[in-house]
């Protein structure tokens, strides 16, 4: 069958897509209340898996290293991350989780992940398609797969 014999396949995919998007934002919202964080600020911690410098992790998630100045500066106060002038050049500030951000990091990405799956209704079969079909759609972004910024 042709994209031809089915006009709304395209948009009914896109469709898809969104519902799946605003399930998971869902899921993330309620683990991120649970820790008394924001979306943003459980997020941060759980892309933020090595030292990286603050311009390059505000690049990786695509907003002005301004805005990652305010998720920083709480999450600091937290105790969940602190910065660190980069070896190197010491004009270069790094950002790094702390032990008990490492430990709040694993905690949300389990609970995230048990939400999502609840949230969504991911059987063990539709997670194995869903992985296998989106982990084509980028490939530098599937799990074991490459950075995509400068990592120290």
């Amino acid at each position: 069958m042709s994209d031809r014999d089915e006009p709304s396949l395209p948009a009914d995919a896109v469709e898809c897509l969104l519902q799946v998007t605003s399930g998971v934002h869902r899921a993330i919202s309620t683990v991120a209340a649970r820790h008394d964080l924001t979306p943003q600020q459980a997020m941060t911690l759980r892309v933020l898996e090595s030292s990286v410098t603050m311009r390059s992790f505000a690049a990786e998630l695509s907003c002005d290293p301004s805005n990652v100045t305010g998720l920083v500066d709480r999450l600091e106060r937290l105790g969940l991350v602190e910065r660190r002038p980069d070896p190197t050049d010491r004009r270069v500030r790094l950002l790094l989780l702390t032990a008990k951000g490492k430990r709040l990091r694993a905690q949300l990405n389990r609970e995230i992940t048990r939400e999502v799956t609840r949230v969504i209704g991911l059987t063990p079969d539709r997670a194995r398609a869903l992985r296998d079909l989106a982990g084509g759609i980028f490939p530098g972004d599937r799990p074991g797969g490459g950075d995509r910024v400068e990592r120290h």
